[in-house]
């Protein structure tokens, strides 16, 4: 295989980069290099690919115009659409302000062709724990104490109450008293420790337990 001496020149064009405007700019370059290139005037081939150059860039010239053209009437549509729908959405607005205005049933909704919002679930929060428990003994007399939950400040609440005999720390409980009041009385014989503990009651609702309170029995 001979080898050609030959040395080639290589153009300093990067396709993938090139915009529709570089390539307009490119061929009228080509075009009017052309002209006067010893190059491409001795080379038919050379002369013909010059024409070929010049017709694709006339129809790209077409197809852009074009696309402009559709660009911005897409622009005025999109522009239209919005509008549109902006008109459509403040009419409903003011029809369903109309309805729910004079509606007396989720009924009156449905039938006027609006669906009828479900109601939300109340959130209720448990009742807060009781905060103190006062101790008082009676002035004469042993084997009661009176235990209470402390309300300054706040309406009456109700509450239930328990009970642990465990001397050296509460492990098991027992209702004490019945009712919902504030006031529990622990009896026992003298010297007794009963633990006892309160919790706030508000219709189905129950509050933590309060921290254990230890009573000795006078």
């Amino acid at each position: 295989m001979k080898r050609s001496l030959l040395q080639r020149y290589h153009a300093e064009l990067d396709f993938s980069q090139l915009t529709d405007q570089d390539l307009h700019d490119r061929t009228g370059a080509i075009k009017a290099a052309s002209a006067t290139s010893q190059l491409v005037l001795n080379n038919p081939a050379l002369q013909a690919a010059v024409d070929v150059l010049v017709t694709k860039d006339g129809a790209l010239t077409v197809a852009g115009s074009a696309v402009t053209g559709d660009r911005a009437k897409l622009r005025n549509d999109l522009a239209t659409e919005v509008t549109c729908r902006t008109g459509l959405v403040g009419a409903m607005r003011s029809f369903v302000t109309l309805v729910e205005t004079g509606a007396m049933t989720p009924s009156d909704l449905e039938n006027a062709g609006i669906p009828a919002r479900a109601p939300a679930p109340r959130k209720t929060l448990p009742p807060d724990v009781p905060e103190a428990i006062f101790i008082t003994f009676p002035k004469v007399g042993h084997g009661k104490a009176t235990v209470s939950v402390h309300e300054a400040g706040k309406p009456r609440g109700q509450y239930t109450a328990e009970l642990s005999a465990d001397p050296f720390g509460p492990t098991t409980w027992a209702p004490l008293g019945t009712g919902f009041g504030r006031t529990r009385v622990v009896t026992g014989a003298s010297g007794t420790k009963i633990w006892v503990r309160f919790a706030a009651v508000r219709g189905t609702q129950q509050s933590d337990w309060c921290a254990p309170v230890l009573v000795t029995i006078p």
